[in-house]
């Protein structure tokens, strides 16, 4: 077995260890919450029915509806850069590394991950097929920096726990009315049982921010109504320092992501089925939105913050 360096050490002992937590959700306590989130729901639910309509949400629409109405109704528009380029190669590569266990450096798991992506998506190959010289080694550069930062910081991980990167798991209500989607980073641990040690992390390249707990604890709230039991534990980990923010889970925090839930499912329902106006709320995710160039309200903000420092506002390559 090989020797872990005091980084990895740290991490399996301060982050992986789940033996001194203890758990403090029943299953009792998950159905109440269910029983709880189906009755706020239940308005949306009847009126979607009635419409016709269905609702998927996953962290990035929940966390754009109560950011910004108008950007999730009209500026979610994707297409590929060098910096989502980056993330995207550098989350593959890193899952052949850590779960998949391949046996080449970085450098050689990236060039695979590319290669994956570029027969899996077309609008990828696309972007990587147009892109300079300079823009394609840019990609490459970034991704084996952060793949190697994450195999240099964060321990390999034994068959015992389980490991699994990207593993939806999703919670219905109504007829499929409304459903509610989850794919953490990684995985680790039995999601139910009496035993169970369920840890969720996602990976970060970016500086902490509020959002990433929020996506954190939707994350427990969907893996909790899908098992029966939350995951004991949900983290963050910032690939380039070696640092994380974690948060046992308890009914606060579930309960926290439960009403996250209910603000953004009544929000969308009220604009897709009552035609409410979507409302213009500035802020950090001006920035990456589609309606940037026209929208008086990024140009608001920008003028707002004209000098200030938003780099921990920066999207994450993971």
């Amino acid at each position: 077995m090989t020797e872990l360096n005091p980084a990895q050490l740290r991490v399996a002992a301060g982050l992986l260890d789940l033996r001194s937590v203890t758990p403090s959700v029943t299953v009792a306590d998950v159905e109440a919450l269910r029983a709880r989130l189906t009755e706020r729901l239940q308005w949306a639910i009847d009126a979607l029915d009635q419409a016709g309509q269905t609702l998927w949400l996953n962290k990035n629409s929940i966390a754009t509806v109560l950011a910004c109405e108008t950007r999730w109704r009209d500026g979610n528009d994707f297409s590929w850069s060098v910096a989502n380029a980056i993330g995207t190669i550098a989350h593959r590569a890193s899952e052949l590394v850590m779960v998949g266990r391949h046996p080449g450096p970085a450098s050689d798991a990236v060039d695979g991950a590319t290669d994956l992506i570029c027969e899996d998506n077309p609008g990828f190959n696309q972007f990587i097929e147009e892109s300079s010289d300079a823009q394609r080694a840019a990609v490459r550069a970034g991704a084996i920096a952060h793949v190697t930062s994450l195999i240099d910081g964060f321990p390999p991980l034994p068959k015992r726990v389980l490991p699994r990167t990207e593993q939806s798991f999703n919670v219905v209500f109504g007829k499929r009315t409304i459903e509610l989607s989850a794919r953490p980073d990684l995985a680790l641990g039995r999601p139910a049982g009496p035993d169970a040690r369920s840890l969720l992390i996602d990976l970060k390249t970016g500086r902490p921010h509020q959002s990433h707990a929020d996506d954190l604890r939707f994350y427990a709230l969907v893996f909790a109504l899908r098992w029966g039991a939350p995951p004991w534990r949900v983290a963050s980990y910032y690939a380039p320092d070696g640092a994380w923010a974690a948060e046992d889970v308890d009914m606060d925090v579930l309960d926290a992501a439960a009403r996250r839930v209910g603000d953004a499912v009544l929000k969308m329902t009220e604009m897709n089925v009552s035609n409410r106006p979507s409302s213009l709320s500035p802020g950090p995710m001006c920035r990456w939105c589609a309606l940037k160039t026209t929208c008086e309200g990024a140009a608001s903000w920008e003028e707002q913050v004209a000098g200030d420092d938003l780099s921990f506002g920066e999207e994450d390559v993971f």
